[in-house]
C-alpha cells in the first residue's frame, strides 16, 4: 500500500519534474501493451479472443520494426 506522503512526493516530484514525469507515464503506457498485467482486460482479451491475439501479435511485429528503425536513427 502507498502511504499518503510517498503519494505526495510522488505529485511535487511530477510537478518539479514535468518532462521526466511525462515520459515515464508515456514509457509505461508502451509497456502496459507489450507486457498487460494478468490482472488487465488486454491480458485477458490475448488470452481469450484469437482474433484479438493475432491482431495483437502482428501489433507487436510492426512494433518490433518501427523501434528497429528508431534505434538505427538514433544511433547515427
Amino acid at each position: 500500500m502507498v502511504s499518503e506522503a510517498q503519494k505526495q512526493a510522488k505529485k511535487n516530484y511530477e510537478k518539479a519534474n514535468p518532462d521526466k514525469a511525462y515520459y515515464w507515464k508515456r514509457k509505461s503506457e508502451a509497456g502496459g501493451f507489450i507486457r498487460p498485467s494478468s490482472k488487465t482486460r488486454l491480458y485477458q482479451l490475448i488470452k481469450s479472443n484469437i482474433d484479438i491475439r493475432d491482431t495483437y501479435i502482428s501489433d507487436l511485429k510492426e512494433f518490433k520494426i518501427e523501434l528497429d528503425k528508431r534505434l538505427k536513427e538514433l544511433q547515427e
